[in-house]
Formats: structure tokens, sequence, C-alpha cells
């Protein structure tokens, strides 16, 4: 399900950025005597008593299901069968409804992925795309920009290192009847290159929605029907689907408790290959069992033996130790076990994990929030490792090191060429030096939470929780980026900046800026009164149409900037927050204010120099209104930077 945009633009940067992960929150029952003592004796080779699990599940979901809004389906395979699922909570809580693993559907989310990446590895086994091979030859409606030397590969668009500049807001739609086809969205907004591919992990949306393309141009069928005639049926996921509005079979069976009030049968995302599925947990399981088994689900392939291989491997990592990213699927190592998982969050939140060398996964899927962490609690009791994980002792020559990697960092999934660039402004992640020879990693938003790394090799970090941190330095020895991966957090890089680029800088320059163009309405109107209720005789100025000119122009561009945050604010505390275009309408409407404003401003510069030329006014009112002018001069170039003039 799509969140509003202005939720998105605002949070997006806390559950991306941090590499914790806010576990499913837990439902459960209080087990007593015997059942108790079953569920704490944990084994090391997984989960083998159906019983113990339950139990072992009831008592981590105890808290969460004391909400009312609680709503989860849980599935657990292994050695290729259905070792486990159930529902907790209502599917429907107004009707009382409850989970049923194989008749309730849930919002996938970003795990939609997965499905997507599946398909793209079916048509790289059949010869009819390549992986390595560039997008742009297989499109003829769309073509990328030639804006870098390499090309963006099919394995680009599966590994998140395509460099594209993402956009949610770009992608949302009112409801169904808003979409329209993959290519003409695409030829309408062709994805914009911001950074070069194949160099950093650069989570994207825009990017796997691209391969669902893809998949509809060399398969010649809809992203729709291929997955259900692929994908979805040699599975038997017949509770499965992308399709908005939903089929007329499963919209009685999707799940609305928890998911904002926002009707499921009036929601829609245009991105759809990377983020609409909706399907129970049941199916979820065949999908499992499927990759677990190496492409094949009890008699039937979706994959060969060695392309379910080729996808599971990885493919890109920012530095060789570090867990980094599989065709569709990210790494995590905790308690040393190699894992495959991909998480989702809209409407519900999901996460699927997969332990290819022990044949178990399993997949979660909840509305609201967690507050442990699932996969690390299911780790610690099947999985538990033999000792708990230490930071080594630092290099006994950091500490005079130290200097070269503190400093300011930005995650670089935040969009460059959109309103959601504003993300910047909260995204500031600083790394600054202990003294003992180990650094602390600030993380957004205003260092809410923190990790404590210690330098392993050369460029090389561990932190608190077993997390991995790189740097990269370009060919001067100047560090320039960030890299961080573990847990089931999708791994992240931050671009190092200078300290003129933290986003608190521009917010308090922002703040500052706002509060002296509020200023002249206030003193215009101080003017007026006093010189109302004053007989003496009018201060020395010049009494030319310019002067009164030059005021009113200040006067005008002062109101147009306090008045422009009005239509957003107006849509924040009155708007549909379902309808991403009454969003879009309202910063039109502002930027369209900031435009208008940051041309007319252009002017007061000019009077400014007038005045002072002829001597117009007092020393101080030239002063002020020099600070105008200058305001408003500044205003350009910091509108455009951060994507604020609607141009």
């Amino acid at each position: 399900m799509r969140r509003a945009p202005f939720v998105i633009l605002l949070a997006t940067v806390v559950p991306i950025a941090l590499p914790g992960q806010t576990a499913p929150r837990n439902s459960g029952v209080t087990g007593s005597g015997d059942t108790v003592r079953r569920a704490s004796a944990a084994t090391a080779v997984g989960p083998g008593d159906q019983k113990e699990f339950d139990v072992w599940m009831d008592q981590f979901l105890v808290d969460y299901l004391k909400d009312p809004s609680a709503s989860l389906g849980f599935v657990l395979v292994k050695n290729g069968k259905i070792f486990f699922q159930k529902g907790y909570g209502y599917a429907d809580s107004k009707k009382k409804t409850p989970v049923v693993p194989d008749q309730t559907l849930f919002y996938a989310a970003s795990v939609s992925k997965l499905v997507t990446a599946t398909a793209v590895m079916q048509l790289i086994e059949s010869g009819k795309l390549a992986a390595d091979a560039n997008v742009n030859t297989y499109l003829t409606r769309v073509q990328l920009e030639n804006n870098f030397p390499a090309p963006v590969t099919v394995a680009n668009l599966l590994t998140h290192t395509s460099g594209f500049d993402d956009s949610f807001i770009v992608g949302a739609v009112d409801r169904p009847a808003d979409l329209v086809s993959l290519g003409d969205f695409f030829t309408m907004n062709p994805p914009r290159r911001g950074r070069p591919p194949g160099q950093e992990i650069v989570y994207s949306n825009m990017g796997m929605a691209f391969a669902g393309y893809l998949v509809e141009a060399v398969s010649g069928l809809s992203f729709y029907d291929y997955v259900e005639q692929n994908v979805f049926r040699p599975l038997g996921m017949d509770h499965s689907s992308f399709r908005r509005p939903f089929p007329s079979n499963l919209a009685p069976l999707v799940a609305t408790t928890g998911v904002g009030g926002q009707p499921p049968d009036k929601t829609a995302i245009q991105l759809y290959t990377a983020e609409s599925l909706v399907s129970t947990v049941t199916d979820m399981g065949h999908f499992m069992i499927a990759h677990l088994n190496d492409g094949r689900f009890d008699d039937t392939r979706i994959l060969s033996e060695a392309g379910a291989q080729e996808m599971h491997r990885q493919h890109f990592t920012m530095h060789p130790p570090m867990p980094g990213v599989a065709y569709g699927f990210f790494e995590s190592n905790i308690n040393d076990r190699r894992a495959l998982f991909h998480t989702g969050g809209g409407g519900h939140e999901s996460l699927l994990y997969l332990l290819p060398d022990d044949h178990v996964g399993f997949y979660i899927v909840y509305s609201g929030e967690m507050k442990k962490n699932f996969a690390q609690a299911f780790m610690d009791h099947y999985y538990p490792t033999t000792r708990a994980y230490t930071l080594p002792r630092p290099p006994s020559d950091f500490a005079q090191r130290a200097n070269r990697f503190t400093g300011l960092y930005r995650p670089n999934f935040i969009a460059m060429h959109s309103i959601e660039k504003l993300v910047g402004m909260i995204a500031d992640t600083h790394v600054v030096s202990n003294g003992d020879g180990t650094l602390t990693l600030q993380l957004p938003p205003f260092g809410s939470t923190s990790l404590k790394m210690v330098e392993v090799e050369p460029l090389f970090f561990r932190a608190d929780g077993g997390f991995y941190i790189s740097f990269s330095e370009d060919g001067k020895g100047n560090i320039t980026r960030m890299s961080t991966s573990g847990s089931t957090k999708d791994p992240a890089s931050y671009d190092k900046l200078r300290w003129y680029e933290s986003g608190l800088v521009h917010a308090v320059l922002a703040a500052a800026g706002f509060l002296v163009f509020l200023s002249l309405p206030l003193v215009s109107t101080i003017r007026v009164i006093r010189r109302r209720g004053s007989k003496a005789g009018p201060e020395r100025q010049s009494a030319t149409g310019e002067s009164h000119l030059a005021w009113r122009m200040a006067t005008g561009v002062s109101m147009l900037v306090v008045m422009s945050p009005i239509p957003v604010l107006t849509w924040m505390l009155l708007g549909d927050h379902s309808r991403p275009s009454q969003f879009k309408t309202a910063f039109h409407i502002s930027s369209s204010l900031l435009l208008i404003a940051a041309l007319l401003g252009l002017t007061l510069s000019i009077f400014a120099g007038i005045a002072w030329r002829r001597g117009d006014w007092s020393l101080a009112r030239r002063i002020y209104y020099s600070a105008v002018a200058l305001t408003a001069f500044l205003m350009v170039p910091f509108l455009h930077h951060w994507n604020l003039l609607g141009i």
C-alpha cells in the first residue's frame, strides 16, 4: 500500500539509514508450566518440533498481540515442506475476521521485488535477456541517457547498482484507474541516472520496476500475465496478485486491519512490479520452497538448479567480507550463518528470510510496528552462536589516523532531482573519534542511534551488534564514501560531505531567510501605524516613485515567501493523505509561489543599489533593505539546490 507522500518524505530516511531492524511486533499468548520449559529448550540444529515452535512464537508475540490492530501471518518452511504456518490477530478487526494462513492476503510491499527478480532470471535462463547486457538493447520506446561511460546492465537492476535517482512521488497515483502501462509510464518518466552504475548499492524501486518493464519488453506479455503464468501458477500461488483493482475472488480476502484506514480496493502503486504484490503466507511458503530447492517446487521447476544458484550467489558488495546483494536478495550473516532476505514496508511490514545451507526459510508479515527483532530472536533460539560477538581491540596507531574517517556523511538513497531531496535536511550522519582508537557512527535522524566501530582491516570496520562498515577513497587517498551492512537491513552507502553541505546548516539558513522575509511585512505594518499616529514630518527620503516601488516589491516578495508553505500545510492538516495528487497540487502551488518570489526578488538588488547611490531613506533602512535584497538573491540558488523551484 502506498504511504502518504509527506510521510515518505520525512520518514524514509529513518528505516533505511539505521542498520538495525525493528522486528515485527510480537503477538502471542503467555505460556506456563511445561510449555514454557519446552519453549526454552533451544536447539542448535533449527526448529524440529512444531509444538515447541508454536509455543516459542506465542511467547515472542505476547506484547504485539496486546495491540487491537495486531494482524500477522507467518510461515516457516523446512526441507521442501511447510513446517509451520499460523495467523495471529484479525484480518478485519471490525468484522472480527481472523487471519487464516492460506486465505488472508497481506501486502508484501518490497518483497514483491523477489518475484520480479525471479521472472528476470527466468528470461536470462531462456536467453531472452543477458545479465551483462545494456538494457537499452532490449527497448524501443524508452532509452536511458548515456551520461556515464558505463551502461546500465540487467545485473545492475537486480543488484540495486544501476545508479538511478529514485522518486516515490513520481510513481504515486491516487487510484487503480490512474495506473498506466509500464511502457507509457517510463516513456513519460524515463529513469534519471544520478550515479555511475556498478559502483555502489543505491536501493531503487525505480530500478526493479524497470526490470519488470524488461520482462514485458522481451516476453511479449504484460508483467501481470507473465508472473501469473510462469511463477504463480507453477508454484500453486493461487492467492497472489500484483493486479489493481484486486481480482474479484481475492479482494474480500485482503487484510485491512492496521493499514491506516485506506480502502484496499482503491489503492495503487505505479511502480507495481517493485511493490504491489499481495499474497498469503502459504503462497509465500511455496515461493520460498522453490528457492531453497534450487528452483524446484514438488515436480515443477521455475528455475534450473544452475539458474537458482546463480541468482543466490553474491553479485556485489562494497567490501569483500561484507554481506552484499545477490539477484534481488540481500545477504545477512546473523550468528555466522549466511542468509538471503528482503524486507517490505507499506500497508504491512514483511520479512522473507532464507537459510540456504539449512534448507529453512520463514516469511513474516504484519500490521503496525514490532519492537523486537524477529530474525535475531529466531537465530539466537534455533541457531545460537557459540559466543556473543564482541568488538576486537583497535589497532594501536588508529587514534592518530582517526581524523581521516571522521566527518559528515549522507545516505545516498536520497533523491537528487526531486522534492524528496529535502529528506537530506534531517539525514546528517556523523562519524566521530572517541579518542581511544575507536569511532562512533551517529545515525539519522539527529544522531538518535549510534554504533561504536573498530578497524579490523584497512578501510574496513566492525561495529556493535556485528555490523559491517567500510570506507572508499579516491585516487588521492581521500575518504569519499561509507557503506554499512548487517542484520536484516538493506546495505546502504553514504557520501562524505563538506561542513557547508550539512542538512542542519541548510535548515538553519532556510529558517533565517524565512524570518527575514517574515520581518518585512511586520516592519512595514508597524511603520504605517506609526506614520498615521505621528504628527511629525516624514523622515528624510527621496519621494520618487522608484523608492515606493522598491518597498512594494520587497513586501510582495516577502508575502509570497511567507505564504508559500500554506498549501502544503493545509494538505497536511486537512487533505486526503491517500491521494498523492493532492500533495502534488499543494506542492505545485507552493513551489509556484516560491518561483515567482525568486524571479521578482532579483529586482531587489537593483533597487538596493539605486538607494545607496542616491542616498534614499535612512542608513538603517538602507542596511535593512539590502539584507532583504541579499536574502532574495541567495534564495534562487538555495531553492534550486533543494528542487523547490518547480522547474
